[in-house]
C-alpha cells in the first residue's frame, strides 16, 4: 500500500485543519480589498475582539485601519497634478558601497515615486550583488503623466570548464555529480543567466504602488539555448503583495553572492506564486510576514503504483525579521500538504513541515558574513531534492532533510571584490530507497570580481562540490567559471 505514512486518520484532520487556515486567510485578503462592505471602520470593529484589554488598541488592529484608510482613497480619481510631492528618502553610500541612512535626497526626477519600502537597500552590499533589484533613481527611466518605469537588467556570459563528470552543464547543481561514472571534462559558454527588468511605479495619495516582471533565459533543457523564462512577476501596495517573487520562506540578503547560477545547496532561492500581507511591528524594525503560496511538491512514486501527485491546499508561509542598520535575521516556517492520488482511489495526504533560520551582517564596512539553518520534513522541493521517496515497491515516505550554510563577501577596493560560500545538505537514510539516492551533497564556490568600469564586471570563480549516495558510493567535481557583465544603466 503506497505512502504507509500518510494513510492515518490523522492526517486527514491535519489537511481539514490546514485547510480551514487556508480559507480564513482568503478570506482577509477579500477583507484588505473590500473595505466598504463592512462600513468606513470596517478593520477596527473586525478586529476589535482581539484586543485583551477592552478599550485597549492592538498593533494589528492600528496597521489595518491604517491600511483600510488607504484603500478607501483609491475610489477617488488621481491627476498626477494632485500628487504631493513625498518627503525625500535619505540614503548616502559609504565606503563599502553600503546605503545608509543620511541629510541628503535622491536626486532625478523619479523622486515622487522612491519609498523606503521599495528601495533601501536593507543593509545589503549593493556592488556586485545579483539578488537586489536595479535602482530605480538613475539610468534608463521613462516618465508618463503620473508613472515611471525603470528598464533594468544585465548581460551575463558564463565560461564553463569542468574537469570531473557533473551532469548538470549550465549551473554547478552537486546533485548532478555523475558517480560511478568514467572520467571525462566538459566545457560549456552560455549567457542564460542575462536578465531584462520593467519596474513601474505609480502613486495613489501619499502611497506608491510597484508592478515588477523580471525575466532571464534559463527556460529549456539543461545546456542548450536558453528560452526566456519568468523570474518576477508582482504588484505591490502598501502591505499587500501578489504576483511571483520570493518565496516568504526565503531571505533575498542572505543568499550567497556567487558567479554561479545555482548557489548553495541548501539555500532556499525559490520564487514562487503568492499572495502576502507584511507588516511591521512598530519602530523597533522587526516586521512580520504571512503568505499562501503555489504549492509544488516532488514525490518519488513506487515502481508498483501507478498514480500523481496532487496538491491540493496551497503552502502556509510565515516570517518575523528583524533589521538593523549592520543587518537583519529572519525566522520563516512553512506548512505544507502533500497529496497523492493512485489510480481510482481517493487523494491521501499528509502535512509537511519546515524552518528556515537565515541572517546576514556586516562585520565591517568592507565585511559581511551571512548564514543560513534549514530543516524540516517534506520539504525537499524548495531546495532541489524529493519531499516523498519510495521505500518499496508499493510503498513511500516523507523525506527529512537538513541544511547549513556559511558565507562571507569582502570589498577590497572599489573595484575589487569577494565571495566565499561553503554549504551541506543532507538527507536521511530511510530504510528501502534506492542506493542510488542521494544522501549528501556539500558545494564550496570561491570567487573575485573585478569593475574595471561603471556598469561592467569580470569574474572568476572556482567551484567544488560532492555527493554521496545512500549505499555509500560518492564522487566529487571541481569547476572554474568566468564571467563577463554588463548591466543596463
Amino acid at each position: 500500500m503506497i505512502l504507509q505514512a500518510m494513510e492515518r486518520t490523522r492526517n486527514r484532520l491535519a489537511g481539514q485543519w490546514f485547510g480551514r487556515w487556508s480559507t480564513a486567510f482568503i478570506a482577509l485578503m477579500v477583507l484588505l480589498w473590500q473595505p466598504n462592505v463592512m462600513g468606513e471602520e470596517s478593520f477596527a470593529n473586525l478586529l476589535q475582539s482581539m484586543t485583551v484589554v477592552p478599550g485597549e488598541d492592538t498593533l494589528l488592529a492600528a496597521h489595518f485601519r491604517e491600511l483600510d484608510r488607504e484603500l478607501a482613497a483609491i475610489e477617488e480619481p488621481i491627476i498626477a497634478s494632485s500628487i504631493p510631492d513625498p518627503e525625500p528618502i535619505a540614503w548616502v553610500g559609504d565606503s563599502s558601497g553600503n546605503a545608509l541612512p543620511g541629510n541628503v535626497s535622491w536626486n532625478g526626477s523619479s523622486q515622487p515615486f522612491l519609498t523606503e519600502a521599495f528601495d533601501r537597500p536593507s543593509g545589503v552590499q549593493k556592488q556586485n550583488n545579483f539578488t537586489v533589484f536595479p535602482d530605480f533613481d538613475s539610468g534608463i527611466v521613462i516618465e508618463g503623466d503620473g508613472v515611471a518605469l525603470k528598464i533594468g537588467g544585465f548581460v551575463k556570459a558564463d565560461f564553463i570548464s569542468d574537469f570531473d563528470p557533473i551532469d548538470s552543464e549550465d549551473s554547478f547543481d552537486t546533485s548532478e555529480i555523475a558517480v560511478g561514472a568514467a572520467d571525462r571534462e566538459n566545457s560549456r559558454f552560455h549567457s542564460k543567466a542575462s536578465r531584462l527588468s520593467f519596474d513601474t511605479r505609480w502613486r495613489i495619495r501619499e502611497q506608491a504602488v510597484r508592478a515588477f516582471i523580471e525575466a532571464d533565459f534559463f527556460g529549456g533543457e539543461d545546456g542548450a539555448n536558453g528560452s526566456l523564462r519568468l523570474r518576477h512577476a508582482y504588484g505591490t501596495m502598501g502591505y499587500f503583495t501578489a504576483g511571483q517573487t520570493w518565496t516568504t520562506f526565503t531571505h533575498p540578503s542572505a543568499v550567497p553572492q556567487t558567479l554561479d547560477f545555482e548557489g548553495a545547496v541548501s539555500n532556499v532561492n525559490r520564487r514562487q506564486g503568492l499572495v502576502r500581507v507584511d507588516l511591521p511591528l512598530g519602530d523597533s524594525g522587526l516586521s512580520w510576514a504571512v503568505s499562501l503560496e503555489d504549492p509544488q511538491i516532488d514525490i518519488e512514486i513506487p515502481t508498483g503504483v501507478m498514480g500523481e501527485g496532487r496538491t491540493e491546499s496551497p503552502d502556509f508561509i510565515t516570517h518575523v525579521k528583524l533589521e538593523r542598520e549592520r543587518g537583519d535575521f529572519q525566522a520563516a516556517m512553512v506548512i505544507r500538504e502533500l497529496g497523492f492520488q493512485r489510480n481510482g482511489d481517493p487523494v491521501i495526504t499528509d502535512t509537511a513541515w519546515g524552518f528556515n533560520f537565515t541572517g546576514s551582517l556586516g562585520l565591517s564596512e568592507a565585511t559581511r558574513v551571512y548564514s543560513q539553518i534549514t530543516f524540516g520534513e517534506g520539504i525537499g522541493s524548495y531546495r532541489g531534492s524529493p519531499d516523498v521517496v519510495a521505500t518499496g515497491p508499493t510503498s513511500a515516505q516523507i523525506l527529512p532533510m537538513f541544511g547549513w550554510m556559511i558565507g562571507t563577501k569582502h570589498i577590497w577596493s572599489d573595484r575589487w571584490t569577494s565571495n566565499l560560500t561553503y554549504s551541506e545538505l543532507s538527507l536521511d537514510p530511510i530504510a528501502g530507497q534506492s542506493g542510488s539516492n542521494l544522501r549528501d551533497t556539500t558545494y564550496l564556490a570561491v570567487n573575485l570580481i573585478h569593475n574595471p568600469v561603471d556598469r561592467v564586471f569580470i569574474g572568476a570563480e572556482y567551484l567544488y562540490g560532492t555527493r554521496k549516495n545512500q549505499n555509500s558510493q560518492r564522487a566529487d567535481a571541481t569547476r572554474l567559471q568566468m564571467t563577463f557583465g554588463f548591466y543596463l544603466p
